[in-house]
């Protein structure tokens, strides 16, 4: 796969936050919480305080409009049958048609649904089942955390209805200013139509305090 500017900076904030993740647990209180998010965000945060991952959507990716519908009825869909389909057969196929990875990853669907998730960082479908199964399970529902960003087909209607949502702990990182209550303009470079993984902020970054955000969280 192409070494791009945006991988590299990826593979540089997880050996950083490898390196400081014991100094960044320090500033915080909770320890058992749940993220609940529509890329590998989650993950990134769970790796920047040496946690374990307490949530299933860890190394892997909804479309926008599937991630709202996932997350609308999150306590019925997380628990539902997963399923298992070909890359051809997804409803985003010709979106991605030019993209390398496509087709390299396993991609499900919940069991009555046209809800994917793309798992881009699994190589089986087995991983992705066990995984998504085992980490289930360690969801902490008094603690949970939404998040959501303007990727992969995002529309400002995506990001008022993510606002809106009723649940109680959330926020969304966008690479426009939208003035949407719960959404945080992160810059990133004008090329980028869309914000880019590695510019999400964790730990006490300048747009926001993620330790902050996550003891808060109850």
């Amino acid at each position: 796969m192409k070494l791009t500017i945006e991988t590299i900076r990826i593979k540089l904030r997880r050996y950083y936050m490898k390196k400081t993740s014991n100094l960044r647990k320090k500033k915080i209180k909770n320890t058992d919480f749940t993220i609940f998010s529509n890329n590998c965000w989650g993950g990134f945060v769970y790796q920047s305080y040496g946690l374990a991952y307490n949530s299933p959507t860890i190394g892997l990716f909804f479309m926008a409009g599937d991630y709202l519908k996932f997350i609308s009825e999150v306590n019925k869909w997380v628990y539902a049958e997963l399923e298992f389909i070909k890359p051809e057969n997804s409803k985003y196929s010709s979106h991605f048609k030019n993209w390398d990875k496509f087709g390299t990853y396993p991609i499900g669907k919940f069991a009555g649904s046209d809800i994917e998730i793309h798992f881009q960082h699994y190589n089986s479908e087995d991983e992705a089942y066990n995984n998504w199964k085992r980490r289930t399970n360690r969801i902490n529902w008094n603690k949970v955390l939404y998040k959501f960003n303007d990727q992969n087909l995002c529309t400002s209607d995506h990001i008022r209805k993510f606002s809106n949502l009723p649940h109680k702990n959330k926020i969304c990182f966008t690479s426009k200013d939208y003035s949407i209550p719960n959404t945080y303009h992160i810059k990133c470079p004008k090329r980028y139509s869309e914000i880019q993984t590695s510019y999400e902020p964790f730990g006490n970054s300048r747009v926001i305090n993620v330790n902050k955000l996550i003891n808060s969280i109850t």
